[in-house]
């Protein structure tokens, strides 16, 4: 099989490879809690998916940018938080390094939700100024009610931070370092600040719709538990990152099939 990683390839391996014209992928986390019990590295599941798509189209990835904004999170040991204008400016330098050599298929896997917002804006004056057009992928956003029932085999979904599916994908893809014997079986989360109807990390509750408040997850749960790890598993892990590679597979293929160049 032909070398996949651009980092693992010399200047001259990568000028062959760019000319068969690949999606290139670029992969994104974050480092910060995902409760007492995961690690802190979740960017490190973003790389394992960007290897097994680029793997199994031959297609390419560069390594996972492994800090995003993650400013909610700052209260606890571990998390290191970009300010949103410093991971525009990354993704931005990133783009247009790869556009310069001819690379015109772009693709992002984010592993953080707090990366989104700087993908957009990025993609758009990508789009305005290189008129190239960049896809993305939300990857923790990607599974069917459907696909988590078959999953999860639970009543109530136990999706949100510091639970489902992180607790699962590290558990499978890093089991020698979670710590779930730190994990308490109850923790507290509070549904209310202040005047305020808590509905979410970003959420508060205004009659019959939602408002916007800008909380920090401490001021949530102390514990960083927003979701329900309580029967996280290796196995349950491994049928996760198997869904998440197929959506992988499926977008970059798309990708690969399309003019990706807009007219000037």
């Amino acid at each position: 099989m032909n070398k996949t990683a651009i980092h693992h390839m010399t200047w001259k391996e990568v000028e062959e490879a760019f000319k068969k014209d690949p999606v290139v992928i670029v992969p994104l986390g974050s480092m910060e809690e995902h409760g007492p019990h995961s690690i802190t590295g979740d960017f490190l599941a973003a790389t394992e998916i960007a290897k097994r798509v680029a793997e199994k189209t031959e297609n390419l990835y560069i390594p996972t940018i492994p800090f995003g904004n993650s400013e909610y999170f700052r209260g606890y040991p571990g998390t290191i938080s970009l300010s949103q204008q410093t991971v525009i400016s990354l993704l931005e330098d990133v783009c247009t390094s790869l556009i310069e050599h001819g690379i015109t298929k772009i693709l992002f896997f984010n592993g953080h939700a707090g990366n989104a917002p700087a993908v957009d804006q990025v993609a758009r004056k990508i789009r305005r100024e290189k008129k190239i057009m960049v896809a993305s992928m939300d990857l923790w956003q990607m599974l069917t009610p459907k696909q988590k029932e078959d999953i999860y085999k639970e009543d109530k979904d136990p999706s949100g931070h510091g639970g489902e599916p992180l607790s699962s994908v590290m558990s499978y893809l890093f089991p020698n370092d979670m710590r779930m014997d730190l994990l308490p079986k109850n923790w507290e989360v509070n549904t209310s600040w202040a005047n305020f109807e808590i509905d979410n990390l970003t959420k508060i509750k205004v009659n019959e719709s939602k408002g916007n408040l800008f909380l920090n997850m401490d001021e949530i749960s102390k514990e960083g538990i927003l979701g329900n790890p309580l029967n996280a598993s290796a196995e349950r892990g491994e049928k996760i990152i198997a869904a998440l590679v197929e959506y992988g597979i499926t977008l970059v293929e798309m990708t690969k099939d399309s003019n990706m160049v807009l007219e000037k």
